[in-house]
């Protein structure tokens, strides 16, 4: 593996990671479990880390991440966009909210 300066093989792992967090995310709600919020924060986490190296995401963080996306939209409508920010922000925030939102009666 490179240093902690973010090298391919670092961004490899982390790809990989994140990859898993997402299944794991997609079988629990396949079963029909709720989804940890510290493991939905590391899928946030990875996603950002990804985007700010220019790292392509795996099939699966892709799918949660506009699945999530396309919930947001439904339940908040058009007007549900995030503010704008550093690149990757607008993920991390319609992830977020979009958490929030899930977990509203």
């Amino acid at each position: 593996m490179t240093g902690a300066g973010g090298g391919p093989d670092k961004m490899a792992e982390v790809a990989g990671l994140a990859a898993a967090i997402a299944d794991r995310i997609l079988e629990q709600h396949e079963a029909g479990t709720s989804i940890p919020p510290e493991q939905f924060r590391m899928l946030v986490r990875a996603a950002r880390m990804l985007l700010d190296n220019d790292v392509p995401w795996p099939p699966s963080v892709e799918h949660v991440v506009m699945e999530v996306a396309r919930r947001l939209q439904d339940v908040e409508g058009p007007s549900a966009q995030p503010a704008p920010g550093p690149k990757g922000d607008d993920v991390v925030v319609g992830l977020t909210r979009a958490f929030g939102a899930s977990k509203r009666p």
